[in-house]
């Protein structure tokens, strides 16, 4: 990679502190737009400004002032489109704003790819309750409800009854920028799948199978690589991920879909062009692949040119999220045996001793987690299994 260049990021929260610290391993400066006043990343980078990363004209003026080279989002969905559009207007390379919008826009992703003839459930766009109604009468229940230009699963809901229509919609509409989608329900089994995108053509880095909070069946508590599946699902997962990628004219870069597997068929849940938080780009992406995903990434936003690859072997992973009891932290034993046990590659709590928890009720507020590497499915899932055994959280 060429010397020190200037690049920006978008978010200097939890999940882009790896990006944050990778981009000053390799001597480059780093400026780290956000919202908020006081975020870790700040303390890592070379210059920082308050800036809500959905507004374009004011991070592109934070761009111009710091005479930026390059430009990253690529943990979180709401900065992509303002990633895209600043790149375009200071000439540097990146995804392009129609592709951006085509991969954070779900009503804008459904109307594409059912036109390119992937599988996808029914839907409709709606802005009113009444509208709401109106489209499960079309769809029929069970059905879900989610805003179109949100993430983490907030204001994401499987609506089961008319009754409980118009609390879901309300929620999903206080979530939402421009609209909602309610969708037909999929019964099947939800996989992610992780991957790079070179001229056009995505090769996928790795595919989990999900399980869910029993207490919130729309949020994962488990994420496990490789998905447990006969090789002509995988390949069709592939193949259908590989469709939908070119269909949203994504050329480079990288991206975390979900999809629902039901029998053979893998439909469409919705796609991002960035990598997936909870170190699922940072730490479980490189692993699987056996290259540096992210570092190849970065370089493309520095450079224009991109080198990425995979490297052959048998690799498994797992990413668990913890479910405590809400209430009152009075004591967290066991953390440092559990981090030490043979394949943990990171042991991570959202909350200190004295602080207040509750059920995870999106993705962001689930209260910890951890990764865990290994040869096997079965392996990782076990040392999982030890981790959470031995990590004792009391709650009162």
């Amino acid at each position: 990679m060429p010397a020190q260049k200037t690049l920006h990021i978008l978010g200097g929260g939890q999940w882009q502190l790896p990006t944050i610290q990778l981009a000053k391993s390799l001597g480059h400066r780093v400026l780290i737009t956000d919202m908020y006043t006081e975020r870790p990343g700040y303390a890592l980078a070379d210059a920082h400004e308050v800036v809500d990363i959905t507004d374009r004209e004011a991070t592109l003026r934070a761009a111009e002032r710091h005479r930026i080279d390059g430009i990253l989002c690529d943990t979180t969905d709401v900065g992509v489109p303002t990633m895209a559009y600043v790149a375009e207007r200071l000439g540097l390379p990146g995804i392009g704003l129609e592709t951006a919008l085509n991969f954070t826009n779900k009503y804008r992703m459904r109307e594409i790819t059912s036109k390119a003839g992937l599988p996808n459930p029914p839907f409709h766009l709606v802005h009113t309750l009444d509208a709401a109604r109106t489209a499960t009468s079309d769809i029929g229940f069970p059905c879900v409800v989610k805003p179109i230009d949100n993430q983490s699963s907030r204001g994401v809901h499987v609506v089961r009854t008319p009754e409980a229509l118009e609390e879901a919609f309300a929620d999903a509409k206080s979530f939402a920028r421009s609209g909602v989608l309610v969708e037909g329900f999929l019964d099947g089994t939800e996989v992610t799948v992780e991957s790079f995108c070179v001229d056009g053509e995505a090769t996928a880095v790795g595919i989990s199978d999900k399980d869910h909070f029993a207490h919130r069946p729309e949020v994962a508590n488990r994420l496990t690589y490789p998905a447990a599946f006969p090789p002509s699902i995988l390949a069709r997962i592939r193949e259908v991920n590989a469709g939908v990628v070119r269909a949203l004219g994504l050329r480079t870069g990288v991206t975390h879909a979900e999809y629902m597997v039901v029998g053979e068929e893998a439909y469409l849940v919705e796609i991002a062009a960035r990598g997936a938080g909870s170190r699922v780009y940072s730490h479980i992406v490189p692993y699987l692949a056996g290259t540096p995903v992210a570092q190849n990434y970065l370089e493309f936003v520095l450079t224009g040119s991109a080198s990425f690859s995979m490297a052959p072997g048998e690799r498994a992973a797992n990413l668990g999220f913890f479910c405590f009891p809400a209430g009152l932290v009075s004591a967290i034993e066991g953390f440092e045996e559990a981090s030490r046990l043979p394949g943990v590659a990171d042991l991570f709590l959202e909350f200190t001793v004295g602080e207040r928890i509750a059920l995870p009720s999106d993705d962001r507020s689930r209260p910890g987690l951890v990764v865990v590497f290994g040869a096997t499915r079965s392996g990782v899932l076990e040392t999982t299994q030890a981790v959470i055994d031995t990590l004792r959280v009391r709650v009162e």
